[in-house]
Parts: structure tokens; C-alpha cells; sequence
């Protein structure tokens, strides 16, 4: 099963514009459990709505 949810982690990563160790870090350790789901979801989902905020939420932990 681990390889269906490295391919999920490349298609985010991909879709964040980052690279996968990049986002890997940001999901894991920066963002809340909530913010995480909210991000990957909304890729996942490919919710157009939410798009624009789940990346805001993601970018604000890349300079941190």
C-alpha cells in the first residue's frame, strides 16, 4: 500500500510546485494534523475552491 501513497505524495508535491522532500518535511512536521488533511484532500479532490487556500496554507510554512 505504501506505493499508492507515494504516488499521492508526488501528485501533491507536483501540484504545490515543491519538491517531494520539501513538502515530505512541511506536512510532517510544520503543519497542524488538520491543515495537512485540508491540503492533501483538496489536491486530491481537486477542489477548485479550495485550491487557492490550501496552498496559501502550505506556502506559510516554506520560509519557516
Amino acid at each position: 500500500m505504501g506505493g499508492l501513497y507515494d504516488l499521492m505524495d508526488q501528485v501533491v508535491a507536483v501540484s504545490l510546485g515543491v519538491p517531494m522532500e520539501t513538502y515530505i518535511n512541511i506536512i510532517e512536521t510544520k503543519c497542524t494534523e488538520e491543515e495537512a488533511t485540508f491540503i492533501i484532500m483538496t489536491i486530491i479532490d481537486e477542489d477548485e475552491d479550495n485550491l487557492d487556500k490550501a496552498k496559501e496554507t502550505f506556502n506559510k510554512y516554506l520560509n519557516e
